[in-house]
Parts: C-alpha cells; sequence; structure tokens
C-alpha cells in the first residue's frame, strides 16, 4: 500500500515537473514574442520619423538649398527624435540621410533613409514640342508633332507622323517642379486664377467660364498671360480659339505634390503651353484640335484622332524669360535595411 502511495507522490511530482517545465516555456515564448512585437512597433515609428526628417528636409531646403552638413536639423517626437544630415551632390542635387531614433534617449532601434532631392529646370526644358517625364503615346495617323519630342519611359508613335528629333531621357523623371507660388502670384496679378465651382473651372476674379483667347504678352514687362488652374483642365467640344501659359498645378498653395490632369476634347485651337503635373490628353474631333506652342507633363503625354502639336520658340521664350524657380523635390529614395529586419 505504501509503495502504490509513494509512486502516485512520484508520479504526482514529474506530471508537475512537466507542467512547470512547459509553463516556463509558454511564458518564455510568450515573452520573446512581445519582446518582438515592441521590437518589430519600434522599428516602425523609427521609420515614420525618418520619414518626417526626409519632409523636413524637402521643406528647409526649399527655403535655403546650401544647408549642409551633419545633423543640420533635428527634433524629438512623441516616440523619438530624428537627426538629418545633408550632402552636396552637384549644384542642383543634395543627398539627405535621415536617422530614426526610438526612444530619442539611449535608442533602441534606428532606420535610416536615403533621399535624393533635386532644385533644377533641365537646359533643354523650354527647346521641345512634348517634354514628358513618364511616356509618350500617340495614336492611329491623324496626329502630326512638329518640333522635339522628349520622354523618361517609354513611346508608341508613327515616324512619318513627328516632325522632329525624338530622345529617350531618363534623367527628365520626375518633371521639374516649376514655383507655383511664383505663377500663382503672377496669374493672380492677371485676374488669371481659375478654380472649381459646380464642377467646372470658373475665373477666380470674374466668375466668367471663359479662357483668354490668345496668348499675349504685358506691354510694359512682357510677361505672358499666365492662366492657373486650380484643379483638373478638362475641355470639350468646340472650344475655339484659347491662349496662355496653362499651369494645370490642383491645390497646391496647401498641398504641392497634388497632381492634376489635362484632357482636351473636340475642336479647336490652343495658343500657348500647357504644364501639368498629371497626364496629358488630347482627343481630336471630327475637325481638327491644334496645340501651337508646347506641352510639358509629368506623367504620360497621349496624342488621338485628328490632334496637332507644333513647337512655337516665341511663345517658349516668353515663359523662359519669367525665370521661373523651380521647387526643391524628391527625386530619389530608398530604406537602407530591409523593413522586417529590426536592429539589434
Amino acid at each position: 500500500m505504501n509503495n502504490k502511495r509513494g509512486s502516485v507522490l512520484v508520479v504526482s511530482f514529474m506530471v508537475i515537473l512537466v507542467l512547470a517545465v512547459l509553463g516556463g516555456i509558454m511564458l518564455s515564448r510568450s515573452i520573446s514574442e512581445r519582446a518582438l512585437t515592441q521590437r518589430y512597433a519600434e522599428s516602425t515609428q523609427a521609420f515614420w520619423l525618418a520619414e518626417a526628417g526626409v519632409n523636413r528636409a524637402l521643406k528647409e531646403l526649399g527655403a535655403n538649398f546650401n544647408a549642409m552638413g551633419n545633423n543640420v536639423w533635428s527634433e524629438t517626437l512623441a516616440p523619438g527624435s530624428y537627426s538629418i544630415d545633408i550632402e552636396q551632390v552637384d549644384s542642383t542635387k543634395r543627398k539627405v540621410t535621415s536617422h530614426g531614433f526610438v526612444p530619442a534617449v539611449s535608442p533602441r532601434v534606428e532606420r535610416v533613409l536615403e533621399a535624393t532631392i533635386t532644385k533644377k529646370i533641365p537646359p533643354d526644358f523650354y527647346e521641345n514640342a512634348i517634354y514628358s517625364g513618364g511616356s509618350v503615346d500617340f495614336n492611329g495617323n491623324s496626329y502630326t508633332v512638329t518640333g522635339k519630342v522628349r520622354y523618361a519611359d517609354e513611346i508608341e508613335y508613327s515616324s512619318n507622323n513627328v516632325n522632329g528629333t525624338i530622345t529617350e531621357d531618363p534623367d527628365i523623371k520626375p518633371l521639374a517642379m516649376l514655383d507655383f507660388q511664383q505663377l500663382y502670384n503672377l496669374s493672380l496679378a492677371q485676374q488669371n486664377v481659375y478654380v472649381v465651382d459646380h464642377n467646372k473651372l470658373v475665373n477666380q476674379a470674374t466668375g466668367s467660364d471663359d479662357f483668354p483667347g490668345s496668348f499675349w504678352y504685358d506691354a510694359q514687362s512682357g510677361i505672358p498671360n499666365i492662366v492657373y488652374i486650380d484643379g483638373d483642365l478638362a475641355l470639350n467640344g468646340n472650344i475655339g480659339t484659347i491662349g496662355g501659359f496653362f499651369v494645370v498645378v490642383g491645390d497646391v498653395l496647401t498641398n504641392p505634390d497634388d497632381i492634376q490632369n489635362a484632357n482636351i476634347n473636340g475642336n479647336g485651337v490652343v495658343q500657348g503651353v500647357i504644364y501639368t503635373r498629371g497626364e496629358f490628353k488630347i482627343n481630336g474631333g471630327a475637325g481638327r484640335l491644334n496645340v501651337d506652342g508646347g506641352v510639358w507633363a509629368g506623367e504620360q503625354a497621349v496624342l488621338n484622332g485628328n490632334a496637332d502639336v507644333t513647337y512655337n520658340q516665341v511663345y517658349m521664350d516668353a515663359i523662359r524669360d519669367l525665370n521661373i524657380n523651380a521647387q526643391a523635390q524628391v527625386t530619389a529614395w530608398k530604406d537602407t535595411q530591409n523593413p522586417y529586419a529590426l536592429s539589434q
């Protein structure tokens, strides 16, 4: 009887020991998983802080492109901090290294982002009938392009319909970002700012939905008419003859990265130049749809139907003489570590 009780006691101790070991393993695993989850969360926070640093560098370099050095700007935020190093690549390009730390003191995690910030207008910017920071797509045989075509990505076209040199140039991507505040101020002085009202574009000053009828110069200053479009530019039907430097920029005063498109459908003539950070599409109708001046597109330039684009150097020279400043923009960006590789 005593032997049976002894055996039961031994078995009980063994069961308790096994359960204790299993409990310890589960507790250890739970602690390990919790630590891993916390480390991943901190790594993500450090990434966001480094990203905030890149945005800070973009803003600061926009105001002072000559700022350079280590730890040029830094800030402590709720979960941690960031610091920014700036290196000059050339006169128009800066390398930004942004470090995100969590926590700010004795950080357990660091994430590093590298970005290239550029501030320039390319030397050939004003010399092309069509200039696309993305692709070019010319469809059918009813279109003509007279002048140079420069693009960054891909092109589809008929050589018989393009009277000018065609150049692939990946370095023009992304499209140069013009100083929208400068252009807005000039356009505002001319009462040429157009905004969206009840799903159509109207002149902010007059309430009219008519555009200027030609490309013109101020008699004293030589400044051409700048038609500032705060939204998509969509023209349909028989548009007649309209003119100016059409700057299709969207709500850039509050969101400089907002991208708008320009779409023209039907018949008529555009005397001037169209600039859009988004897509430019022109679809000629039964008559003819002509652009006498040039086109800058950020993402894609598309020609369909009876459409002509002809380079006009007089118009381009007038815009060049505005001496438009370039805005700083991020042209390359990378995370220096695998987003799932956590710092030790």
